[in-house]
């Protein structure tokens, strides 16, 4: 047919499931290994491609997050029991707090 002729001269080819990546697609693409860098990408990736590089990113956010949750785990640990050899614990604020507002009333019914 006439349009098969007109795509082949033109080098026209119907992108299906091809898409332009945004430029987060592209910093995407570059950061899951895909490209070395956003130069070398195409102007038109496929979706399969997008999404596996999307899917490797979003495994490595939750790699780095459970990172810095075990890491904020351990400093409190560690701030915790340093607390409490120096016997800087919620108990004795609690009491020390409550010792202070019972002061402060008794201050205030003898006034």
């Amino acid at each position: 047919s006439l349009f098969s002729f007109i795509k082949s001269l033109t080098g026209y080819k119907v992108f299906k499931n091809d898409r332009r990546p945004t430029n987060f697609d592209k910093k995407v693409l570059v950061w899951a290994g895909r490209f070395k860098k956003e130069e070398d990408i195409p102007k038109h990736v496929s979706s399969e491609v997008l999404d596996a590089a999307r899917n490797s990113v979003r495994i490595k956010v939750c790699y780095i997050m459970i990172a810095l949750t075990l890491l904020g785990c351990l400093a409190m640990v560690i701030t915790g029991k340093e607390a409490a050899k120096r016997d800087h614990t919620l108990l004795r604020m609690n009491t020390e707090k409550k010792a202070r507002w019972r002061a402060e009333v008794e201050k205030d019914e003898a006034a």
